[in-house]
């Protein structure tokens, strides 16, 4: 496997020892894609998710699980506090209720929840296209080399999955591990607002967004921590301040979640 991505990295290179900045955002697309499906149908972790609004801070904690083809989210711990006993009869109830609906599926019904919630992320395949790529030299992320890639949003664009209009809104950086051809870092930042449904909420200039991934076998890379700061216009009415942390954690093969048990 090895051997295989370290060829896979000197073929994306020209025949004049220059990386190919495109080429090489596009392999670590279809890497991401392919990693992105392995967690979701095979991998469970812990979900912690801090959101601050209005001075409060809010710390919830979930357990994720692959259930019939998609992740189920179970909370294990809320405001920073276990459950109570109502609230954990609650999240069971609602557990059982979700996987005896998702046994009874017919293949036609369980291909077109998997494929609603495949497009949520669809527009990630329009990178390639969507962006004007340089490439801004090498570094070192968690002692491993690594690609940095400048993205800027191109002229004439058009989208091809859902939601894949608001990549010409957003412009940022990738750093792409030279050796897994994975990212192990992305950083973006709104340039123009964003709307979000008809009237619902608009995203606006100067909010960031970081995502960090991590190793967690031979090759396959998950999320670690993303991070989203910045502001929102709520239904064209008032703005409303966003700053959400999410980490993940205990990534495992597999396994079941148990309600008892808080990271």
């Amino acid at each position: 496997m090895k051997r295989a991505l370290l060829i896979l990295a000197a073929a994306i290179s020209t025949a004049y020892g220059q990386v190919d900045p495109r080429e090489i955002v596009s392999q670590s697309i279809r890497n991401y894609e392919r990693d992105w499906r392995a967690a979701r149908t095979n991998w469970a972790y812990t979900q912690t998710d801090v959101t601050q609004s209005d001075g409060a801070q809010e710390v919830d904690v979930s357990e994720v699980i692959p259930l019939a083809g998609t992740p189920y989210e179970r909370l294990v711990l809320k405001d920073g506090r276990p459950l109570t006993p109502a609230e954990r009869r609650k999240e069971d109830r609602k557990y059982e209720r979700v996987l005896a609906q998702r046994e009874k599926e017919t293949p036609s019904e369980r291909e077109a929840r998997i494929r609603k919630y495949e497009n949520e992320r669809a527009f990630v395949k329009d990178i390639p296209d969507a962006y004007n790529f340089k490439l801004l030299g090498e570094e070192v992320v968690d002692g491993r080399q690594v690609w940095v890639m400048e993205m800027t949003p191109r002229a004439g664009f058009t989208p091809s999955a859902p939601h894949g209009s608001m990549l010409g809104h957003i412009e940022g950086k990738l750093w792409i591990d030279k050796e897994d051809v994975q990212w192990a870092k992305a950083e973006a930042h709104v340039i123009d607002t964003i709307g979000i449904g008809w009237i619902l909420a608009r995203i606006v200039p100067g909010t960031r967004f970081t995502v960090e991934q991590t190793r967690v076998e031979n090759g396959l890379w998950m999320p670690r921590h993303i991070t989203i700061a910045g502001a929102a216009h709520v239904m064209m009415l008032f703005s409303k301040p966003i700053k959400e942390e999410l980490t993940y954690t205990g990534y495992r093969k597999g396994g079941s979640v148990s309600a008892e048990k808080a990271p």
